[in-house]
């Protein structure tokens, strides 16, 4: 439970426009963790863009062949 308030804290963190070095400093763990839950955040978040893409775009070719 603790792994997902801490990826909500950091997610809290950039949305307020912390840059990662803030990031990690100011989450209370060892650097070596703080890093590697940024980054998985970070791929989490371009994964979440690429499947909301990737809908959209399915989305205006389905329309398109309606027309």
């Amino acid at each position: 439970m603790k792994t997902n308030s801490i990826e909500h804290q950091i997610g809290q963190l950039m949305r307020d426009g912390h840059s990662a070095e803030q990031i990690i400093h100011l989450i209370d763990l060892p650097a070596e963790q703080a890093m590697s839950l940024y980054a998985d955040y970070i791929e989490q978040r371009k994964q979440q863009q690429l499947r909301a893409s990737n809908q959209h775009n399915q989305a205006t070719y389905a329309m398109s062949l309606r027309a």
